[in-house]
């Protein structure tokens, strides 16, 4: 993440590499900056690298097995929107190391080409089901608001129909 003032971005000139410790059995974080052998940091990632470092950290999941990519997988797009995209061609997207609905929706021209003359097509696809997914989301979260802020307000009214006395202080009694 860069500061809002660092002007020629430093961090775009520094060699990272996200690896594998076997021995440690955790993740691990290489930073160099090139020409400088004496100056290398090597030691287990932490959550600053990982949004320091977005780009590597997300190609260090991307090749390893388990990593978890976010997003909305391919298959699950497949299975909610069969005439969309098809099991062949989430197989092509996947030989290309394509994981994610998100990473077809934002993929460059260059990308698209390598996927052939469906491309351009899938990309419209992919970026309508994410808008449709988003506006679904995003009624189900109003629902849910607008079912809890009524149990607030049966919740309140109760409490205010349980006051026998109005606001305020007590009066004194002689």
């Amino acid at each position: 993440m860069a500061l809002d003032s660092d002007t020629k971005n430093a961090d775009s000139f520094l060699q990272v590499e996200f690896y594998n410790n076997e021995t440690m059995k955790r993740p691990f974080v290489r930073i160099m900056i090139p020409g400088d052998q004496l100056n290398i940091i090597d030691q287990p990632v932490r959550e600053d690298h990982k949004e320091r470092f977005i780009r590597q950290w997300l190609h260090f999941q991307m090749q390893s097995e388990g990593g978890v990519l976010p997003g909305t997988d391919l298959v699950q797009w497949h299975k909610d929107e069969p005439a969309a995209i098809n099991e062949y061609q989430v197989a092509e997207l996947q030989i290309l190391k394509f994981r994610t609905v998100e990473q077809v929706a934002t993929a460059s021209d260059s990308q698209l080409q390598r996927v052939g003359p469906s491309g351009v097509g899938l990309q419209k696809n992919a970026r309508a089901y994410l808008q449709n997914k988003n506006m679904s989301d995003s009624a189900k979260d109003l629902a849910d608001t607008k079912k809890q802020l009524a149990e607030l307000q049966q919740q309140m009214s109760a409490i205010i129909g349980n006051q026998s006395r109005g606001p305020g202080r007590p009066r004194k009694e002689a």
